[in-house]
């Protein structure tokens, strides 16, 4: 019953390929609609914690996952000026999997994209590139969708994962622009035979001090280093993940931190990296507008203090098409159910990464080297795949 919906999905990033997989999966007919003119995701590393591999496994992308990202072994807080340990927790595969029953893997984010694209079908006209919304409509028989090359098209559900500028979510639901949080990111990718004496034990390390933060983790089997490197700031206000600076902007940030920070950012490709401003917007009441729905970053988007943004929105993705797959042909059944099992935990961690921030980046020292899944440990067991749909 539930193949005759035509479920259109605004956005090809994570969240949106994710829940055209698992939709696919199900027998539904899906299209999805990039602004892009071709798949693939920008940025560097990722966090794909417990709660997000057993959707990846769900999925059956487990082999493909492990052959691109081992389990975490360890993660820590480090002092910014010595580099001794405040906080150090031992993982790795045994237990994680006694903890919580699934692994957490860093991994690059075109490598978790690239392996959910090869298992997306893109025949059948269920992808249409250079397709960015510009105007949604709807009525009793479905919803309108139009784009900026001129294009029209209908389908019977629209879900939007179209991040935290959401043309749908500025349209159609009750909301106010994104605010400035007052922390700017830099990140970067490093080659780790550039700094080959930095230490990647902890594999996750984070170096809190107060109002500022860097943290690095390795990816592809430890060939690169992804650092974030955060710093409360006013006067910039640029939300972009593309805008360049010099790496002189970061070195005088991070003057006088230990060796290891210093030497990672003074290794960037190209004496540049990328910096943005992070913003967010108010928790949602509610995710449902007629025949339109939100998922991810439209829905709720997240400072990254948790690492849980992305992780949220494959959580998102495989609840959705679990409550397609129970309510059939009855799409109004199938939001309600998605809302109801998603809002209150996604909302929740929307606020939590907030507070983390504060919390990592705080003038109490006993604050800053709390683990850095101080608050969201007991979460981490949650199973989308089984959750009450």
């Amino acid at each position: 019953m539930g193949q005759i919906l035509k479920i259109g999905l605004i956005g090809a990033g994570i969240g949106g390929i994710t829940a055209a997989v698992a939709l696919q999966q199900r027998g539904f007919k899906v299209v999805v609609y990039e602004q892009s003119s071709g798949l693939g995701e920008i940025g560097a590393g990722i966090t794909v914690g417990p709660n997000a591999n057993r959707v990846i496994n769900g999925l059956g992308l487990e082999t493909e996952f492990e052959a691109l990202a081992s389990a975490s072994p360890h993660v820590g807080v480090l002092d910014y000026q010595t580099g001794e340990r405040l906080n150090y927790i031992p993982r790795g595969h045994d237990a994680y999997m006694r903890d919580h029953g699934a692994v957490s893997r860093l991994m690059h984010r075109a490598d978790v994209h690239a392996a959910l694209e090869r298992a997306f079908n893109a025949d059948e006209d269920s992808l249409r590139l250079n397709h960015k919304l510009t105007d949604i409509a709807q009525d009793d028989d479905g919803v309108t969708l139009q784009f900026a090359n001129g294009e029209t098209d209908r389908c019977d559900v629209a879900i939007a994962c179209d991040g935290l500028k959401s043309t749908i979510r500025d349209k159609m639901f009750p909301t106010e622009p994104p605010v400035f949080t007052g922390y700017v990111a830099w990140r970067g990718l490093v080659d780790r035979s550039l700094v080959p004496d930095v230490s990647l034990d902890p594999h996750f390390a984070a170096y809190p001090a107060e109002g500022k933060m860097f943290a690095r983790y390795p990816v592809r089997h430890g060939t690169l280093i992804n650092y974030v490197a955060n710093a409360r700031r006013s006067g910039h206000t640029s939300e972009s993940w593309k805008d360049q600076t010099d790496i002189s902007e970061v070195v005088e940030e991070f003057d006088g931190w230990c060796e290891d920070v210093v030497s990672i950012i003074r290794a960037t490709p190209g004496g540049l990296c990328n910096r943005w401003a992070l913003h967010s917007r108010a928790p949602l009441d509610s995710w449902i507008n007629g025949r339109v729905s939100l998922l991810g970053d439209a829905a709720h988007p997240m400072t990254p203090f948790h690492g849980m943004g992305a992780g949220m929105a494959i959580e998102d993705a495989a609840v959705l098409a679990r409550c397609f797959e129970a309510a059939g042909d009855d799409w109004q059944d199938a939001l309600q159910r998605y809302e109801r099992a998603r809002l209150t935990r996604a909302n929740k961690f929307h606020v939590a990464s907030l507070d983390r921030g504060k919390t990592y980046m705080s003038s109490k020292p006993d604050d800053r080297k709390q683990s850095p899944s101080a608050g969201v440990e007991d979460e981490l067991g949650y199973d989308a795949m089984s959750v009450t749909v």
